[in-house]
């Protein structure tokens, strides 16, 4: 690597992950991660909702949960994340030259989806980024030398561990291959990568055909269209949330390539403005999954996320097209992309001083039964107030409990009792396990996931058991569940001196 571009890159990989860093460290765990923290809690082959590949990562980055603090939680995606920003520099470095891979790093950068979704929280897109780019890596190279196609289809296993989405990689490769190299199908080693992939994906089967096909099925409905008839309003908001996920700047040097690019090709420029395999290979690895989740989004709920992998092949594609167009002499960073890391800068301290601070209260003012009700930046403020408040309660019954012979109070260590996945986990990491309990779930699995089998795992419910119920009101109770339950405390959380959930603690009578 040349000198002046190693050191560019060191600066860029060492100021991001400082900055992520500082976010991950002050900021509390948000819905999606403290749930993820159970796969790590439960190791298993697969999960209801995931391949099992996020859990073992977490494992393994937090030495068996030895250290479990938010940092230590986060730290697969903040090391994986700045790995994945020389990932992308060798990529780009590979399909053109050194300057591509300079500018694929810092638009890399410059995506709120790689480097504050998956590079600050822990998702199962944090694996996943690492071995998509990977596999993307060796299958390039496989075109020159096929027996790249065994390490290829051994990272795309990997990739289909940590997410489903992974197997669009398989696809992208396979279109390529049917338009552009039919001949790379007599390949033995093309057929070897596809096995290396089915061999590793081959637990999450099993998994699935001892228990219902249970996780397929959860995702299979995600995505069902028939019947549900079309939304355009899903449609639209899919496309903003791409466009802003994807970072705007981003989305529109993505664009402006593809149409210059297509333009080159159009007139049969001598240079065209990204070489022709490569454009190829990036499209067909792009366009899949960009176009399956569009599809569902025109009848059913969609997440922006899900399809946000493809971005890295159009990613790597707008850096070709911009080392194209500006002069082989031209060293600096271009103001466009000086602007797409100035927004998510913006988008990193700006989010995390909100959630600190609620100064601009994102949501209405919500009051009464519904207080903070519409504030998402709240997933990730309070709960540690909370565990501090139920401490003090649970100690209080206990102690009533002992000095009145089980007549009044709470036997020592009872559980927390929910209806859904979230807030359970959030209680489950926050107020149960610092305060010497567990959270047990009753409910559909629909609604419950993993955590119906993490509360057989805890001895299931018994029928005379007593639990501690706590609710907000940021989500309503399920009709009846507190009927038969005192109230203990009405706690209030508060930010910047004010009030901004309540909580009431319950306990059985």
């Amino acid at each position: 690597m040349n000198n002046q571009y190693r050191t560019r890159l060191c600066i860029l990989m060492a100021a991001s992950l400082l900055i992520r860093a500082l976010a991950a460290g002050l900021l509390e765990l948000g819905n999606d991660e403290v749930y993820y923290w159970t796969y790590a809690l439960f190791p298993d082959w697969s999960h209801f909702d995931h391949p099992p590949m996020l859990g073992w990562v977490i494992r393994l980055f937090s030495l068996n949960l030895t250290f479990d603090s938010e940092l230590a939680l986060r730290m697969p995606s903040l090391v994986l994340g700045t790995f994945n920003t020389w990932l992308i520099f060798q990529l780009g470095r590979l399909i053109k030259n050194e300057r591509t891979g300079w500018y694929a790093a810092l638009l890399y950068t410059a995506s709120v989806y790689a480097t504050i979704l998956t590079g600050t929280f822990i998702l199962p897109d944090t694996p996943l980024g690492t071995f998509y780019l990977t596999a993307l890596f060796f299958f390039f190279k496989a075109l020159d030398s096929p027996v790249h196609f065994l390490t290829a289809g051994l990272f795309t296993g990997l990739a289909m561990l940590s997410k489903y989405s992974g197997v669009f990689l398989w696809v992208g490769a396979g279109l390529y291959l049917l338009f552009y190299r039919r001949t790379l199908f007599r390949s033995p080693f093309l057929w070897g990568g596809l096995a290396v992939s089915l061999l590793l994906f081959l637990p999450v089967v099993f998994w699935n055909m001892n228990r219902d096909m249970t996780s397929f099925a959860f995702h299979t409905e995600r995505v069902a269209f028939f019947g549900e008839g079309l939304k355009l309003f899903y449609f639209g908001r899919e496309v903003f949330g791409e466009i802003l996920y994807n970072n705007p700047v981003n989305t529109g040097l993505i664009v402006w390539a593809v149409w210059t690019a297509a333009g080159s090709f159009r007139v049969h420029s001598a240079q065209p403005a990204v070489p022709v395999t490569v454009f190829r290979m990036l499209m067909t690895q792009a366009i899949p999954l960009l176009s399956i989740f569009l599809f569902f989004s025109l009848f059913r709920e969609t997440l922006p996320h899900w399809s946000a992998p493809a971005y890295y092949s159009l990613v790597l594609l707008a850096s070709c097209a911009l080392d194209a167009k500006l002069p082989v002499t031209f060293s600096r960073i271009p103001a466009v992309i000086m602007t797409a890391l100035g927004i998510t800068l913006v988008v990193i301290f700006a989010g995390t001083a909100e959630i600190l601070t609620g100064f601009v209260a994102l949501g209405k003012n919500d009051s009464g039964n519904e207080l903070g009700r519409t504030d998402f930046t709240l997933d990730m403020y309070g709960w540690k107030q909370l565990s501090g408040r139920f401490g003090e309660i649970k100690k209080e019954q206990e102690i009533l409990y002992e000095e009145t012979d089980g007549t009044l109070g709470m036997p020592k260590n009872a559980a927390i009792l929910s209806y859904r996945w979230f807030p359970a986990a959030h209680l489950d990491y926050y107020v149960a396990r610092p305060n010497g309990t567990v959270v047990k779930t009753k409910g559909p699995l629909a609604q419950t996931h993993k955590y119906e089998s993490i509360t057989q795992l805890r001895g299931g419910i018994d029928p005379q058991e007593r639990f501690y119920r706590i609710t907000s009101s940021r989500y309503a109770d399920p009709p009846g569940v507190t009927e038969n339950m005192q109230v203990l405390d009405t706690f209030y959380v508060n930010r910047n001196r004010k009030p901004v959930i309540r909580y009431i603690i319950r306990a059985s009578k």
